[in-house]
């Protein structure tokens, strides 16, 4: 009978979820290595067959080994050799369009994956002669439109393309459609991934962990980091915010323009999205920080993949060595409206769509900046059904996806149930929870009432400061800042012994910074 209630269940939860696109057949996926890197050939190899991609789809370039190559290199090394490796495979059929381009009518490959040792970035040529690619693609008055410079992986999606100018981003077709690419139907486009890090045993940790993710689930907490920079990009990440909270994920949000504090206790983390910082900061400094296995990380800059092989400069490498699965970031300036848009992006993997159709369904041009890192292939959030291989530290979290699918259509039997659990089982993740549902609502005192509860049970100190740390942020936002002021006061003496401290300490050096010292007569 417990088997058969069990069997029901994943059926009746599976009703409220949306049919999942089409996964991307592994015969329709390249994978590219450095043949001069045999640690290269190995991760490719890891790779293959981890997926199981057919063995005949292995193409092996010599490239120089570093990340970033001029554009005579790039042409020379890879471009016109992967070009020659399609027409010898006839992997394509390549015809010459009226606007006199040359692109493929038919494409057996729809997505190719970059190994660590492909070079990850083309320079900037200056070239005054340069003739600029089409209108459509940037308005004339766009200050990009001179640009040339592009990561190997955005240049790469364009490949069928020959006789294409340089100059500034190309239109991307893909973006925001809602149909997998194999239905998009696109043989023109390619979407083009990279399994890249600071070293190869990470890249190796992230084909595992994609694999290990897809069959257990993504859980845990999402944080989301506001900047108040541009009204845009905050626009984003609210957004995303909100539809993560709304499909049933713990979800806390910075609201401040500084970001997490350092050493902020961002326990649980499963997704994260920030910005705009120049190199990794706040929680992803404290030595203790592991995201959850399979974790999605990103945060927007500029440069934020200017190199993804540093431990500790700018976003990709610092988040993957924290134990992110997948990021993505930019290789040169892309300004803000050509980058992944986060709402866009959070809603397909949301959807069920893998790494890679999510981060090209929301990015509204290729031929430019931006790199994904991870398995392309990886869908993160393929579980939300609550299908899968269930672990005990995801009980809690797959519960509260649980009650959100079945109170799908009614909030109030939802937020009643959220309680009733959290209060009967003294579950202070259901209670954190509520409480973050009612605070980004807008209903503070409701919002404190539950925080209060969930710290009762909580048994981690770091867990207890990130309660304290929401009544707090409500008092500074409600403008009482002597109140605000006390409560780190107070928080600063009862954690001094955990490092997430410092996450006090820093907030209190901005509310309440000590005076200037006295000026001294001469001076």
């Amino acid at each position: 009978m417990k088997l058969f209630s069990q069997i029901s269940l994943v059926f009746l939860l599976c009703s409220f979820v949306g049919a999942l696109p089409a996964p991307i057949d592994v015969k329709n996926v390249a994978v590219l290595y450095n043949s001069a890197s045999p640690e290269s050939l190995a991760l490719a190899k890891d790779y293959q067959q981890s997926r199981a991609i057919p063995e005949d789809n292995m193409i092996g370039l010599e490239m120089p080994i570093v990340e970033e190559i001029d554009r005579a290199t790039y042409r020379a090394k890879i471009e016109l050799p992967l070009r020659n490796e399609f027409d010898k495979r006839s992997w394509w059929k390549r015809s010459k369009i009226q606007e006199g381009l040359v692109i493929a009518g038919e494409n057996q490959i729809q997505v190719i994956v970059c190994m660590r040792g492909v070079p990850l970035k083309i320079s900037r040529v200056v070239a005054s002669a340069t003739p600029v690619k089409p209108s459509e693609a940037v308005p004339a008055a766009n200050p990009v439109a001179a640009a040339n410079e592009a990561s190997v992986d955005s240049e790469l999606a364009i490949l069928s393309f020959e006789g294409h100018e340089l100059n500034g981003p190309s239109k991307n077709q893909y973006f925001e459609s809602k149909l997998g690419f194999a239905e998009a139907r696109m043989p023109f486009l390619m979407l083009v991934g990279r399994i890249d890090g600071p070293s190869f045993a990470i890249c190796h940790r992230m084909i595992a962990d994609a694999i290990a993710a897809e069959k257990n689930g993504l859980w845990g907490r999402a944080y989301f980091d506001l900047a108040n920079f541009y009204p845009e990009g905050d626009a984003w990440i609210r957004s995303a915010a909100i539809k993560t909270q709304d499909a049933g994920f713990p979800t806390v949000i910075n609201p401040w323009k500084e970001v997490y504090a350092k050493n902020y206790p961002m326990n649980d983390a499963a997704i994260y999205f920030g910005w705009y910082e120049g190199n990794a900061c706040g929680p992803f400094v404290n030595p203790n920080f592991h995201f959850r296995k399979g974790a999605v990380a990103v945060h927007l800059h500029s440069f934020s993949a200017a190199t993804v092989q540093s431990e500790t400069a700018n976003w990709c490498g610092p988040l993957l060595v924290r134990g992110a699965c997948a990021t993505l970031g930019n290789v040169y300036e892309p300004y803000l409206s050509m980058t992944h848009h986060f709402d866009e992006f959070q809603q397909h993997l949301l959807d069920g769509f893998s790494l890679i159709e999510a981060a090209y369904a929301s990015i509204p041009v290729v031929s430019w900046q931006a790199v994904v890192l991870g398995d392309p292939l990886y869908r993160p959030l393929l579980r939300l059904d609550g299908s899968g291989e269930k672990l005990t530290e995801d009980r809690a979290y797959r519960a509260l996806r649980v009650a959100r699918l079945l109170n799908a259509d009614d909030d109030a039997k939802y937020l009643a149930e959220i309680e009733r659990v959290g209060r009967e089982k003294k579950n202070p993740t259901f209670l954190e929870s509520l409480g973050l549902i009612y605070l980004m609502r807008k209903q503070e005192a409701k919002a404190n009432s539950y925080f209060s509860q969930a710290k009762l049970f909580f048994t981690e100190p770091s867990d207890r400061l990130r309660i304290d740390l929401y009544v707090i942020g409500i008092d500074r936002d409600a403008g009482r800042r002597e109140m605000a002021v006390t409560g780190l006061r107070a928080a600063e003496t009862l954690y001094s012994a955990i490092p997430e401290v410092e996450a006090v300490r820093s907030l209190i050096a901005i509310m309440d910074p000590p005076p200037p010292p006295p000026v001294q007569p001469g001076k």
